[in-house]
């Protein structure tokens, strides 16, 4: 499937031109922005467009966005207008800043498909219906409701999904929460993270 050229999916990024010589490309690893040069204690692995649906590889624009590793200052820049900008409704949960590996976005139409469990698809899918609620911060309507480690411990805990209040952002001020909670982890390693899609979705992590 034909990708669209780095320069264009990511304006703005610099690169490694080590990390995307015939080298990289023939041993089939990513781009890599120009400050994971020396090493860096955030890193992230973004495939904007891409699913893996119990493995399989599902791209949801053609041609897809290339993937690439990033720094968190990086990801931020790449992702923050697309993530603030979404216009669907999203419930967001914060990972285990020890454990997590993956964060990534789901439509309700993937969850059984990605291996999400039934109790929790359905907890979610409540959680996505229009509550009426106000931005925390800024009093527009909310169309995000962020679930903290607090809220909910674990993807797990179908009960505290479903009763937990969460708290209410739009889109722009749920997206400023998302990249706060990043920046306050002294490092991570994200093997992939995606961007939203649809008309609604979950933030989920592993």
């Amino acid at each position: 499937m034909p990708r669209i050229p780095l320069e264009e999916a990511y304006p703005g990024l610099q690169f490694l031109p080590n990390s995307r010589n015939w080298w990289a490309r023939l041993k089939g690893t990513a781009p890599e922005c120009v400050h994971l040069r020396d090493g860096h204690h955030w890193i992230a692995t973004l495939l904007p467009d891409t699913l893996f649906l119990r493995g399989k590889r599902a791209d949801q624009r053609d041609p897809a966005r290339p993937e690439v590793m990033l720094c968190l200052d990086c990801l931020e820049e790449a992702a923050q207008e697309e993530i603030g900008g979404y216009s669907g409704r999203v419930v967001a949960f914060e990972p285990d800043a020890e454990s997590f590996s993956q964060y990534f976005f789901l439509a309700p139409e993937d969850f059984e498909t990605a291996g999400v469990t039934q109790e929790v698809a359905e907890a979610i899918r409540k959680r996505l219906e229009p509550d009426g609620r106000t931005c925390e911060d800024c009093r527009a309507p909310a169309s995000w409701a962020w679930f903290s480690r607090q809220d909910v411990p674990s993807l797990d805990e179908v009960e505290r999904i479903c009763e937990s209040p969460g708290t209410a952002y739009c889109a722009r001020h749920g997206a400023q929460r998302l990249w706060k909670t990043f920046g306050e982890m002294k490092e991570a390693s994200v093997y992939y993270m995606n961007l939203p899609y649809g008309e609604s979705g979950a933030f989920l992590w592993i």
